[in-house]
């Protein structure tokens, strides 16, 4: 059961009223448990498909019909309120939310009713998150949905979607775990491709210095649209679709599980890379800068897997098998090849 400070804050998310501080609360809250997790997202998703006005005037109407709810076990048949099944099993944790959400609607209200001019809609605030090497973070958006931002990379999204579509834009790499709202699409926006979907889990990758970007799709199904040419591919789980950012190349392919998405978890795979792929990565994922000595660019091909594992003990299995050694210098590395 969440006390009323959680049901004050989460109310505050949901309306767009939460500050800083407060916010801060809620994500550590939020990062305790999968659980806590699961549940705001099942109060988000709830709280996104009543499409009735939140004003004070019908917060008897909203009280009614998820009264109505608790009572049939499914969302009422006024066709405000989108209907919604609820299994038997599920039958508490469907009370719980509906409770919730009354609780955070009540709130709502009482927010809106002593503003002097409750008429005119709150202005939306852009949040903009961005990381330097060595960084990763855990996300979650207005609905529910949860992003994994890796290194050198940003996003930015409304503090509030709007009632047709939610919208991010992304630079870098990003893992969506997106809750399913089929009147509301998600879309991801690149410099060359947007992606759009209604519930998916699917990897985005977009680092300038590697001049093409790559989406990779876990679950579900997407659609792949150029911002110039305006062409459009579906994509089926495993597949994947990268985008030549020079010459607009655009190419279907197999998605290797290990490569797209494993990193989130914190798996490091190499599958066949070369010299400059390997550092690149490594210089990314722990934040360190690299010198090299003695390299004479011969081929070079590297294939491993690593998981939560730090550097020294990747750079020693490294250099066993590619004949280096090596010196860490806190936030600088030096390889030196025999």
């Amino acid at each position: 059961m969440l006390d009323n400070n959680l049901n004050e804050l989460i109310a505050k998310r949901l309306s767009g009223e939460i500050n800083k501080d407060e916010q801060k609360v809620l994500d550590d809250w939020l990062a305790l448990s999968d659980d806590n997790q699961e549940t705001f997202k099942l109060h988000s998703s709830i709280w996104s498909d009543m499409k009735i006005r939140r004003t004070s005037k019908n917060a008897n109407n909203v009280f009614v019909g998820i009264s109505a709810a608790i009572r049939k076990g499914e969302k009422t048949d006024d066709p405000q309120i989108p209907k919604r099944t609820i299994s038997i099993p599920y039958l508490w944790r469907g009370i719980a939310a509906a409770v919730l959400v009354l609780v955070t609607t009540l709130f709502v209200f009482n927010i809106l009713s002593a503003k002097k001019n409750p008429s005119i809609v709150q202005s939306t605030h852009v949040i903009e998150k961005s990381l330097s090497t060595g960084q990763k973070l855990k996300i979650f958006l207005p609905d529910g949905s949860t992003v994994w931002l890796n290194a050198e990379s940003s996003i930015s999204y409304p503090d509030r979607f709007d009632d047709k579509s939610r919208i991010v834009k992304l630079t870098g790499e990003a893992f969506f775990d997106i809750t399913k709202n089929p009147s509301k699409p998600f879309v991801v926006k690149t410099e060359d491709l947007d992606i759009r979907v209604l519930g998916t889990k699917f990897n985005v990758r977009n680092y300038h210095n590697e001049g093409k970007t790559d989406v990779a799709l876990e679950s579900g199904k997407v659609m792949v649209e150029t911002s110039e040419q305006k062409n459009k591919y579906i994509l089926l789980p495993g597949e994947g679709i990268s985008m030549n950012e020079e010459s607009g190349e655009i190419a279907k392919y197999q998605v290797n599980p290990k490569t797209a998405f494993q990193w989130k978890d914190g798996v490091i795979y190499f599958n066949k890379a070369n010299f400059d792929e390997v550092i690149n990565r490594l210089s990314r994922w722990y934040g360190v800068e690299f010198t090299v000595e003695n390299y004479e660019g011969e081929k070079w091909e590297y294939s491993a897997e690593f998981k939560n594992d730090n550097l020294s003990n990747i750079l020693q299995s490294m250099g066993f098998t590619k004949e280096f050694e090596y010196e860490i210098d806190q936030n600088k590395v030096t390889i030196k090849f025999n």
